[in-house]
């Protein structure tokens, strides 16, 4: 493109990939958004909300009552696809040449549709990472991805009535959402590398136990052990958990019982600041899959939730970790388990038991 490639041009690209994906697809990946591993901000939660429900999704994805939500579902639709262009490309993954991000997708070969594909490049593109350009670039030339028209693809089919009265953003408004972009982009590449790593170094420890001690889970040997002052307390009261959560996570994970830091979305968003949508917070750690952790966060005294009947008061605060008194609330959250750091401490069995 001619004067560089526009915030808008982009946007419009991305809007233009996603109406190629077919229903079947964009339906898959709608689901995949309501599952536990996959947090949003509440207006872009409550928009994918209303689409999973629209008669026709497809039609209606690229519209501005969706147009939050479209990063999001783009990620849901592309995540796969690009974890494997990313093992594909290794050390390169950050800022590939032409040569080498073609000669990764066509060793992609038929894993993935070339729809799926187009997503995953749009998608990047947006983010506007160092990558973005290229990606761009072959989305506008390649014929094969189906996207050379993309201006007119992905136009809306009706031009918004009436005059324009405002002048759009300002250009530190576009740097500041140009950056915004980036470092969501980066921060979902990151937790993804960082669970991969974590499940395997969990598949690892496991397996290593189990040819050691012969049995079933147990914790790691770097976790306290039974026998000495502080040490992980045995799980006397079993965790509850719906059918899903039990095909999924483990109660006998080494971290069960543990208090680590997550971060945990607000349940109202301050509309003066958007932005501010949640923070991190000492959680207990209720069971564990190789990629993800379920937590129930704690909250400090004077709060709302430690006014809430359904919230637990933790009797040994300080001996399990916390750094003043906490109250644990009812609710149980999908944390990915690379960002979080390893056990802060451990709750004890009369505490542990009074969560269930």
């Amino acid at each position: 493109m001619d004067g560089g490639i526009t915030d808008s041009a982009r946007t419009t690209m991305l809007r233009a990939a996603v109406a190629r994906v077919g229903r079947a697809e964009l339906t898959a990946a709608l689901e995949l958004t309501a599952g536990p591993a996959f947090t949003m901000p509440t207006a872009v939660g409550n928009a994918v909300k209303a689409l999973r429900k629209h008669r026709d999704p497809t039609g209606a994805v690229g519209t501005t009552p969706y147009r939050a939500a479209l990063p999001y579902i783009a990620a849901a639709i592309a995540d796969p696809c690009l974890s494997r262009t990313i093992e594909l490309l290794g050390e390169h993954a950050d800022d590939p040449t032409r040569d080498q991000l073609l000669s990764a997708l066509d060793e992609l070969g038929d894993e993935f549709p070339v729809t799926t594909v187009a997503v995953m490049l749009a998608s990047v593109a947006d983010a506007d990472m160092p990558a973005s350009d290229l990606c761009f670039g072959l989305l506008d030339r390649e014929a094969r991805f189906g996207l050379t028209d993309w201006a007119d693809a992905g136009r809306p089919a009706a031009p918004d009535p009436g005059p324009r009265l405002d002048t759009g953003p300002t250009p530190e408004q576009r740097q500041e959402r140009r950056l915004k972009k980036q470092r969501d982009a980066e921060e979902r590449r990151k937790k993804q590398e960082a669970a991969r790593r974590a499940g395997e170094q969990v598949r690892r420890a496991r397996k290593s136990e189990r040819s050691t001690s012969g049995g079933g889970p147990a914790r790691p040997s770097t976790a306290p052990t039974a026998s000495g002052p502080g040490s992980a307390p045995s799980i006397v009261r079993r965790a509850h958990l719906t059918p899903l959560q039990e095909e999924e996570y483990d109660r006998g994970d080494p971290w069960a019982t543990g208090v680590v830091f997550a971060w945990v979305p607000f349940d109202v968003v301050d509309p003066d600041r958007p932005e501010a949508d949640g923070k991190v917070r000492p959680c207990v750690v209720v069971a564990g899959s190789p990629t993800h952790l379920l937590v129930r966060p704690g909250y400090s005294d004077g709060g709302v939730k430690s006014r809430d009947w359904k919230s637990v008061p933790m009797r040994h605060w300080r001996q399990s970790g916390f750094a003043q008194p906490t109250w644990i609330d009812v609710e149980v959250l999908a944390v990915a388990r690379g960002p979080v750091g390893a056990p802060l401490g451990w709750l004890s069995p009369d505490d542990w038991n009074a969560l269930w």
